[in-house]
């Protein structure tokens, strides 16, 4: 598992990088990422909850297989650009001020705990809530913050392992634990956990699709 500095990942989003994948390894920053002085906000434990009756299990995606997989169909996603789901194909669009606030978000973001989370597919599932919390609480950036989690994850975890991490969403939304707010990140009042659960699940197939080349759809 490759794991992306907090600095490295702030001054990737505020560079707007249009690539697939935010790398560790790119020594090469922008100059304006070395003046953002945003401090991160104190880490404090996500508002969640369990999920009734979850197996208990030290890794619930090594049952998924290839041909569970196979069977999820990406054809009813909400698109890329509406209100349900959003998610920025780049961050071209934004303008320098706005790519700061974004960069200052996305630092928050890396000192969160629930972005921390040992557990892989519980770490997947935070970072699904995230977007989630977004898209239901109409943020700013909506769907570029959705690009950014993306970008995170692909930059964090092993390509396979994200793949299972986030067809274990799709397949068990309802499985793992649920944050339903995050305040350190601007959210400070519980959202619905159901509708949380549910466009969690999109999130992750909109994420799993990408990895598979499935998506975004083709015009």
């Amino acid at each position: 598992m490759r794991i992306v500095s907090g600095f490295i990942f702030a001054a990737a989003v505020m560079a707007g990088l249009g690539s697939s994948r935010l790398l560790a390894g790119d020594a090469t920053s922008p100059k304006e990422s070395s003046k953002a002085t945003t401090q991160p906000a104190a880490t404090q434990p996500a508002a969640t909850r369990p999920s009734a009756g979850h197996p208990a299990s030290k890794d619930p995606a090594a049952g998924i297989t290839d041909k569970d997989i196979e069977k999820i169909d990406f054809d009813e996603l909400p698109d890329d650009s509406g209100l349900v789901t959003p998610v920025a194909k780049d961050l071209d669009n934004l303008d320098d001020e706005s790519r700061k606030r974004l960069t200052d978000w996305a630092t928050k973001l890396n000192d969160w705990a629930g972005a921390k989370e040992e557990d892989v597919n519980q770490r997947v599932r935070n970072l699904m809530s995230v977007c989630s919390l977004g898209d239901i609480a109409h943020a700013e950036f909506e769907g570029e913050l959705t690009y950014v989690v993306f970008e995170k994850l692909k930059s964090e975890v092993d390509k396979d392992q994200l793949i299972k991490a986030t067809a274990l969403i799709v397949l068990k939304p309802k499985e793992g634990k649920c944050p339903t707010k995050v305040t350190e990140l601007g959210w400070d009042d519980d959202l619905d956990e159901d509708m949380i659960r549910e466009r969690s699940a999109m999130f992750a197939e909109k994420l799993l699709g990408r990895m598979l080349g499935k998506l975004p759809k083709k015009d």
